[in-house]
């Protein structure tokens, strides 16, 4: 009797370490990153993660220091955060990818979004142009099928800075990849990943969708309250003027640092900006946005902060110098 339940106890235990042995299988195949992991505890660790340091960053959604969670899960985006962000750091990205904003984008309801439609950078709509028509479906929009790392940039990816991404550098699906290597060369290069578009992007021309000179609160696809930052003369609509002399845009929540950081960060911007204006638009190209710790001293305050008003400065001062 005693061997009989010594043996159904052992069983169990068998069972027990069979399916939490599949279940850990499952949730390793189902993954972003999983060929990263190298312990298979479906958590990845910066030691594990293979790029750089804005790369990690880029897809550490919680800034705990590891991947895990939502930000491993296939399909899973990161939230929303254009209530509590900077229009001029929002405008050239875009993280909500839901039917929702997808509906809103579609000015002229023909369930597609053309380049005229698209607000954020070029770059991320060429990645998720999966079969290359310059329109983005609604499921390319939604991208639930397979991963195109929209999180990074080529910049991002390109860890060694030989101006290519090689399939070692990749962190999305080997279909994306093949779909981006329109001449089936294994590798990546920057206008295949990016596309061909040159020079700076006329952002109050791509938010004016209907093309009538003015920007009205039905086109604003932001916060309110940068729209009102916007509309010196409170008409609840706004012209090109008002676009172009927008005062810089320091948040009353925003530390001494991140205010330190914008100024010099837009300073160095405006120069990156002139000097690359004989030549092309290459924003996600400067390294400044890298490090983004140019003049920081401690007595600023915290680094993080300060890196991130540098960041949001340097991207307003490039558009400044490289102009219209």
């Amino acid at each position: 009797m005693k061997s009989s339940v010594l043996l159904a106890a052992g069983l169990c235990l068998a069972f027990a370490g069979t399916a939490a042995a599949q279940q850990g299988q499952n949730r390793n195949s189902t993954m972003r990153f999983r060929e990263m992991d190298a312990n298979r505890d479906g958590v990845i660790t910066r030691q594990e993660w293979r790029g750089n340091d804005r790369s990690f960053r880029n897809h550490d959604w919680n800034g705990d220091g590891r991947l895990s969670g939502d930000e491993v899960r296939t399909g899973a985006r990161r939230d929303a955060r254009w209530d509590d962000r900077d229009f001029e750091n929002s405008i050239d990205q875009e993280d909500d990818w839901t039917a929702e904003r997808f509906r809103a984008l579609d000015h002229n309801n023909d369930n597609r979004l053309s380049r005229g439609e698209w607000h954020a950078n070029s770059e991320l709509f060429t990645r998720a142009d999966r079969n290359r028509d310059n329109y983005l479906s609604r499921p390319e929009f939604l991208g639930a099928d397979d991963d195109d790392d929209r999180d990074d940039r080529f910049y991002d990816l390109d860890t060694n800075r030989d101006g290519r991404v090689v399939r070692d550098e990749w962190h999305g699906s080997t279909a994306v990849f093949n779909a981006l290597d329109t001449n089936r060369d294994g590798v990546l290069t920057r206008t295949e990943a990016v596309g061909s578009e040159g020079g700076a992007r006329d952002e109050f021309r791509s938010v004016d969708v209907n093309n009538d000179g003015v920007v009205s609160r039905a086109e604003w696809h932001w916060n309110a309250a940068a729209f009102d930052r916007l509309d010196a003369n409170r008409d609840s609509r706004l012209t090109r003027q008002e676009w172009d002399n927008s005062p810089a845009t320091i948040l009353p929540q925003q530390t001494n640092a991140y205010r330190a950081g914008y100024e010099r960060g837009r300073t160095d911007g405006i120069q990156a900006g002139k000097e690359d204006k004989p030549r092309v638009w290459d924003l996600e190209g400067q390294r400044e946005l890298e490090s983004a710790d140019a003049g920081y001293q401690p007595n600023l305050g915290d680094r993080v902060q300060y890196q991130e008003g540098y960041r949001a400065g340097f991207r307003r001062g490039y558009r400044e110098g490289f102009g219209r």
